[in-house]
């Protein structure tokens, strides 16, 4: 059964396609140019249009943490000109902080002349100013969220100062233990009041008396301290000190403020130097900025790129031959490429895309694929016969080719399509542009890459030199049977060897389909296929999943330091979970109190494996009514004390807890937090399920969220779309391959390839360090695409023969597309390679998941592919070869149809001297 109907169709529309190229190739040529030069006015959008790398990039779209942020958010929202309460600031956006430690890090950070000079170091950044649009300079101050005086805060206060009064009520967010000592060296009452006997400096009494008097229960003020060592009740030293901010960013205005401070903070503390302390620190801007770097990189990258693809991409199109040489011809096939790229990103521009970091991998990639169909094409070139007209040669390239191409494309531009079908919008951002990249490259190679591929096949024909374009002599004629024998092999050497093959293709085509063909190499190589399924199917068992955020900054960004220094000595900080209840007023609870239903409610999340205490509203509300003298708490008087407890100022936080129904007649909603613990990338996930499973299995309608949600989900999504992405892109490539592949055992076995290399990406990945995550999720989609590339090309070309066996399919197939493979493989890696300028884990993880997606997708296109075909396959037709006594030649007929086959094996004698060749298998086919 031949399913041949849809690639007959799209041979026939080629070969009526390229006869209107051969009559406008001017235009062919100029349009594509054109439309370039209009669609890179698109560029010019590029910074309105770039989205800044951020968590939520990573984040499925789909994912449950961005349901419960906005309900939250809708709920209880904040407002940066409310006084800001980190345990309900649900948003991290525009806070970061700094890290202070020893100059030697195992030693004490709580000693005098460290904290004297994180002091002076907090003062400095406090003191930078910026500039408005309007020039007008804005200080710290006027920048930063401030926090009241908690009560821990205040009863410290109060033990260290003897006239409180004159302390501010209100602080910017920072460290209240170095703001104390801070406040202890330059309040002047402070200074009358210690004896000027005493035999401690005033820096050494100040820390002394703040270790005394910090409560080792007050979870605020020890949160910022890391690594604390402890004597009896009082803390005897620590590690390192955060000093943590938070700036206002409401409107645009801002935020655009804001981000002006980050930067000037980070770019002091890059050039920041102390013989006493050391500094880590992190700000909403690390990632964006941080990444910048890579970008840069990557852009420095793109000609060098272009110049050494260009170069390689030559000197394979070139013989040593200055008529056969075909320069001009590789240096378009690239910039076609370089076109393909520039108008994809200009349209999408255009079109009001968003574009962010990863998309900066995808022009090494499109510069790689784009020239592998100028090697398919080349090899079509030869592989007709020199003896024919141009029209008719040109017709021939691409009723073959031309359905070679097109499957590739369709290929490449599915598997991009299905990627932009994931819900992570990094992964669909990418893909969309290289889906249309790919799209274009098809586009342009169909007209302008032709236009120049008819050129310079017409100035070969017509023996021209491929630079000067003057027409050169040939060397021998051959005039009929006057000549020796010598001279009529020498002469068919001479006027075929660089028009009709390549050094590899005439390997493919003898010795090393000679081996393939071997029974022991072929036990060998189904051995070495069995080791290696196995092998991946083990790899799979042990493969990691999910993004950690330093994965995301380079190998040398000062964020990396920062978040393994808050990693292991601030694990907790920030870390609190929100737990809300809604729809109280619409809940029949019987005869049942709502606060008592609500406390159990609450308790359920308190002192779990990843949480402490709660601070809950409720808590203090029952104490309150429990303490107000002549007060009974009851149903029909609960609201009403709930709104007293509220006005009071010292309950204040807790406003932002509570919602009541429009009426102001019943309880609506309800909001507590709870501190986390132990909830560090490794644990994140496991927690993030436990607090669900509570919040599901509840008696009210309650939600949760913390911030590590929107990291953690990651872990739950990228697995299941993996493998749902590559179900759907294998499903719908192997539809392509059946459809134009016309043979359904060589379809199957495509389609098999295309499981085995996804078996083997995935297997293989974690033996290189590759974790599944957003970036190894692309390269899987992709890899659908290239190992369909490389093996449907071979079975194309090995199932268009009848009448004819396998073994002479298989040396007809690997002669006109081993060497492209090669050549693909090669051009594709040299050019990725350019991505190992970048230094950040996102596109090293690419460029290993790339070189290993292009070596599976090669060994079995050109090793386990043909094995499998010749094995499989029936033998059709037969090999007659005999003496021709008068010219000592061997003279052998292939009885074959509708196939390419080497040096016009079709309908022609092919002729080799006996004297050289004793096998049929191993002649040498010119």
């Amino acid at each position: 059964m031949r399913l041949n109907y849809v690639e007959k169709q799209l041979s026939t529309l080629f070969s009526k396609y390229i006869g209107i190229v051969i009559c406008y190739p001017l235009a062919f040529f100029v349009i594509p140019i054109i439309l370039t030069a209009f669609l890179c006015l698109g560029i010019l959008r590029y910074s309105e249009a770039f989205i800044k790398d951020d968590i939520l990039l990573y984040t499925p779209t789909n994912a449950r943490a961005r349901q419960e942020l906005k309900e939250l958010d809708e709920l209880f929202y904040i407002n940066d000109s409310s006084p800001y309460y980190a345990a309900r600031r649900y948003d991290v956006k525009r806070t970061g902080f700094v890290i202070v430690t020893n100059e030697n890090e195992e030693e004490d950070v709580l000693n005098p002349l460290v904290f004297q000079a994180a002091m002076h170091l907090w003062s400095v950044i406090q003191s930078f100013t910026i500039e408005d649009l309007y020039e007008k300079q804005i200080d710290y101050p006027s920048l930063c969220v401030k926090f009241p005086m908690s009560p821990e805060m205040s009863g410290l206060m109060k033990n260290v100062f003897t006239n409180f009064s004159s302390v501010e009520e209100q602080f910017c967010v920072s460290n209240p233990i170095v703001d104390m000592f801070k406040l202890l060296l330059t309040t002047e009452d402070y200074h009358n009041s210690i004896s000027k006997l005493l035999s401690e400096t005033l820096d050494e009494f100040s820390l002394k008396r703040l270790n005394d008097v910090i409560p080792l229960e007050s979870t605020s003020l020890m949160s910022l301290l890391g690594g604390v060592a402890y004597e009896g009740q009082k803390i005897s030293g620590a590690k390192a000190i955060m000093l943590p901010y938070a700036l206002k960013h409401a409107t645009s205005e801002e935020d655009k403020l804001a981000e002006k401070w980050e930067l000037k903070l980070a770019d002091y503390l890059l050039s920041f130097q102390s013989p006493v302390i050391r500094t880590s620190w992190w700000t909403y801007e690390t990632l964006a900025s941080e990444a910048k770097r890579d970008r840069d990189q990557l852009k420095n990258m793109l000609i060098p790129c272009f110049l050494t693809v260009s170069l390689y991409t030559i000197a394979v199109c070139c013989v040593f031959s200055w008529s056969h040489s075909r320069p001009w011809l590789a240096l378009g096939g690239v910039v076609s490429s370089a076109m393909s790229i520039i108008s994809s990103v200009g349209l999408l521009l255009l079109l009001q895309f968003k574009i962010t970091s990863i998309v900066y991998a995808m022009p090494f990639i499109i510069f790689s694929v784009g020239v592998d169909n100028i090697f398919i094409i080349l090899s079509s070139w030869r592989a007709t016969s020199s003896e024919k007209s141009l029209d008719i040669r040109m017709s021939e390239i691409f009723s073959d080719a031309g359905v070679s191409i097109t499957i590739t494309s369709l290929t490449d531009l599915m598997s991009f399509g299905i990627g932009c079908l994931t819900p992570f919008p990094s992964v669909q951002i990418f893909c969309v542009y290289a889906s249309v990249a790919v799209l274009f490259t098809y586009v342009y190679q169909l007209t302008f890459f032709i236009s120049i591929l008819y050129v310079t096949c017409a100035r070969e024909m017509q023996h021209r030199n491929c630079v000067t374009m003057r027409k050169m002599k040939t060397s021998h004629e051959f005039n009929g049977p006057h000549k020796s024998e010598a001279d009529v092999f020498s002469s068919i050497l001479l006027a075929t060897m660089f028009n009709q093959n390549h050094m590899f293709a005439r390997f493919f085509y003898t010795r090393y389909t000679t081996l393939l063909l071997d029974s022991r190499a072929q036990i060998w190589i189904l051995t070495a296929f069995t080791i290696y399924l196995v092998t991946a199917c083990l790899g799979c068992t042990k493969l990691r999943l999910g993004l950690e955020p330093n994965n995301l900054l380079p190998d040398t960004s000062y964020g990396k330091e920062s978040l393994e220094l808050s990693e292991k000595y601030f694990p907790d900080h920030g870390c609190h979970l929100h737990v809300w209840m809604r729809n109280l007023s619409t809940i029949d609870l019987g005869n049942r109190r709502l606060w008592i239903v609500l406390n159990k409610e609450i308790q359920l999340y308190e002192h779990t494996e990843f949480t402490t205490s709660a601070d809950s509203w409720l808590d203090v509300f029952l104490d309150y009514t429990h303490n107000k003298s002549g007060s009974y708490l009851a149903q029909d008087n609960f609201i009403t004390l709930l709104k007293e407890f509220l006005s009071r100022p010292e309950f204040d936080k807790y406003n932002k807890d509570v919602i009541l129904t429009s009426n102001m007649s019943q309880l609506e909603a309800s909001r507590i937090t709870v501190r986390l613990r132990y909830v560090g990338f490794e644990n994140q996930t496991r927690a993030m399920h436990l607090f669900r499973r509570l919040a599901d299995t509840g008696e009210l309608t309650t939600k949760v969220f913390a911030d590590f949600f929107l990291f953690a989900e990651q872990y739950d999504a990228i697995f299941p779309n993996t493998v749902s992405s590559i179900l759907v892109a294998g499903g719908a490539v192997i539809l392509v391959s059946l459809l134009l592949i016309p043979d359904p055992l060589a379809a199957f076995w495509v389609s098999f390839t295309i499981i085995s290399i996804n078996i083997g990406v995935l297997g293989f990945m974690s033996f290189l360090s590759v974790k599944l995550d957003f970036v190894s999720m692309i390269t899987i989609v992709m890899s659908i695409g290239f190992c369909v590339d490389f093996n449907s090309h071979l079975a194309y070309n090995f199932v268009r023969g009848q009448n004819i066996d396998s073994t002479r399919r298989l040396r007809n197939a690997l002669y006109i597309v081993g060497t492209p493979i090669l050549q693909s493989a090669s051009s594709t890696i040299i050019g990725v390679s350019f991505i190992a300028s970048a230094e950040s884990y996102i596109f090293r993880s690419f460029l290993k998941t790339m070189i290993l997606v292009i070596t599976l997708a090669t060994i079995h296109g050109i090793v386990f592919l043909p094995v499998f075909l010749t094995i499989l396959h029936k033998n059709k037709g037969t090999i007659s070869c005999q003496n021709n006594s008068s010219s000592e030649l061997k003279v052998c007929r292939i009885t074959a149809e509708h196939i390419s086959l080497p040096i016009q094996l079709l309908n022609v004698n092919t002729i080799r001297p006996t004297s050289h060749y004793t096998d049929i298998n191993n002649a040498l086919y010119l």
